[in-house]
């Protein structure tokens, strides 16, 4: 009889000893996951009552990682512990997680689960997103596009070239190279046949008619006077011996001008006839003489 009372009392304490300990009375953990893809696991921990359930720290292995630990107490003697963890490898992994009590940390209990990581289906899972940073373009791309725009600007440069040595070409083939009193009279005949008295407009008659004169007095006698008024012409006209017997038909003839572009006088035919026989005459009696040429010397051999 006393052997089965000792024997009683050795399993009521063994129980009692197991109930005071640390362990995991249920666990919830998927044995297959997919790739990167965060999942749950849950488990309830007996412990001591009153005591305090903690996570051990880095005892998950590095094939997983937790997001999220919450430790909730169910009861005196019991915790529930849920989990949120990410896989980071493929293919089957085992995952481990210890816990222990806050007073004894030294007493702790591991969750252990193979548990078996699929690759994700890129272009069919709604819920994965691109996390990757925007694509550069390739340099030489920026490259090329330098080296088209420089030869574009050359050629550009090659043609404004060759357009500027042609238009200098051109406009020097078109100079009236004859003589500035030749040049003077066939411009007076060309404004005569313009139309421009017959259409009655004496204004642009007489600015051509004097513009004629101002260009011949300064590519025969190099006297520049297109910017001058009437009274500053007759001024340099006095200081030239050549024009000292026209100096009053110059002025009769600038005063006649003057009247008609400034006062809007409108000059009769005899006016406009008179004007353009001075200037005629003058032309004609001022133009440069040609230069004699010197009869070259022949040497003679004997």
């Amino acid at each position: 009889m006393k052997k089965y009372t000792l024997g009683f009392v050795f399993l009521i304490t063994a129980c009692v000893a197991m109930a005071q300990s640390l362990a995991v009375m249920q666990q919830e953990i998927p044995t297959k996951v997919p790739f990167a893809k965060p999942f749950a696991a849950q488990a309830v921990l007996s412990h001591p009552v009153g005591q305090t359930v903690q996570l051990v720290e880095d005892s998950t292995p590095a094939d997983f990682a937790l997001t999220h630990v919450a430790l909730n107490a169910l009861a005196p003697d019991r915790t529930q512990a849920d989990l949120t963890v990410l896989p980071l490898t493929l293919e089957k992994s085992t995952f481990t997680v210890s816990f222990a009590l806050q007073a004894q940390p030294q007493e702790t209990v591991t969750l252990q689960t193979p548990i078996t990581v699929t690759a994700v289906k890129l272009f069919k899972d709604q819920e994965l997103k691109e996390i990757r940073s925007p694509k550069r373009p390739v340099d030489w791309v920026l490259w090329l596009c330098i080296l088209l725009a420089l030869i574009a600007l050359i050629c550009l440069l090659i043609w404004w070239l060759r357009r500027l040595k042609k238009d200098a070409a051109l406009l020097e083939a078109q100079q009236d190279k004859r003589p500035p009193h030749v040049i003077a009279l066939s411009q007076i005949d060309t404004l005569v046949d313009s139309g421009l008295w017959e259409k009655k407009q004496y204004k642009l008659f007489y600015i051509t008619l004097t513009d004629i004169l101002r260009t011949y007095l300064q590519k025969a006698f190099g006297l520049d006077v297109s910017a001058d008024t009437s009274a500053e012409l007759l001024r340099r006209i006095k200081t030239q011996a050549q024009f000292t017997s026209f100096v009053q038909g110059l002025r009769e003839f600038l005063a006649s001008g003057d009247l008609v572009k400034f006062a809007k006088a409108e000059p009769t035919e005899n006016t406009r006839n008179q004007d353009i026989t001075f200037l005629r005459n003058f032309i004609v009696q001022t133009a440069p003489k040609p230069q004699p040429q010197t009869p070259q010397s022949v040497e003679v051999k004997v």
